[in-house]
């Protein structure tokens, strides 16, 4: 599957999938890790090098660490502090803004990501960025991709107290940012953020089926996986981005 050419691929949408409402849509709340920027940089993050370095950090007891790590990772999975950079900091005594800093070369936009932000603000929708990321940890990647200077608002699930896969999280959104959820699309790679949203009425629904490039393709039963950001493009001559190169 070519994620970067949405072209190459075959169709595999039903017809209720092929294309949004567009008429009936006034506000885009979008995930970023995994949605708008490529997952990649988070995996391997989280996976190898911050597992390297809390294992060298207990070299007395590497796999031990190790072992702990991944235990506390699912122990509060999905949970406001599985993304809380101050949790992580005290848990590991790791300073985790510098080692990001040893992989941001791997931050980078999903194809299309800016061509869809754009073509869509240019359409009158409200473009509203919803992340389960730490602030710091966004104002880091802002600084080295721009995102948010295509965005009208970014609303961090920190300052809500209340992660995205829970349902307070779409209530507590209503006081910073009114949104009329009938009339609103979520993009979200999480498929527990998407559930969530749907339970708090939001109408119009996208998954990602690529959230790390290099990472296997995102199956689900309940909600219709993007094949490539481009999809997103109301007008169907802009699909001219989804056969050019990033």
């Amino acid at each position: 599957m070519d994620t970067a050419t949405a072209s190459k691929n075959p169709d595999t949408r039903s017809a209720t999938d092929r294309g949004l409402p567009w008429a009936e849509i006034d506000t885009v709340l979008f995930d970023m890790d995994g949605t708008l920027l490529d997952l990649h940089f988070d995996n391997r993050y989280w996976r190898e090098l911050i597992p390297d370095e809390y294992a060298r950090l207990h070299a007395h007891e590497p796999e031990l660490a190790r072992q702990r790590l991944f235990a506390e990772m699912e122990r509060i999975r999905g949970q406001l502090r599985w993304y809380c950079l101050d949790h992580w900091v005290r848990f590991t005594g790791l300073d985790l803004l510098a080692l990001k800093v040893r992989l941001e070369r791997h931050i980078a936009l999903h194809p299309h990501a800016l061509d869809v932000l754009d073509t869509l603000r240019v359409q009158g929708k409200r473009l509203v960025l919803v992340t389960n990321a730490h602030p710091e940890v966004y104002a880091f990647k802002h600084a080295r991709t721009g995102l948010g200077n295509h965005l009208h608002r970014v609303v961090s699930a920190h300052a809500l107290d209340c992660a995205k896969e829970e349902g307070c999280f779409w209530e507590r959104l209503q006081t910073v940012e009114r949104y009329d959820p009938q009339r609103s699309l979520l993009v979200d790679d999480n498929l527990a953020a998407l559930a969530s949203a749907r339970a708090a009425g939001v109408e119009h629904l996208r998954g990602v089926r690529y959230p790390d490039s290099r990472g296997p393709a995102m199956q689900s039963v309940d909600f219709h996986l993007l094949e490539s950001l481009a999809e997103l493009l109301p007008d169907r001559r802009l699909h001219a981005y989804a056969s050019s190169p990033v």
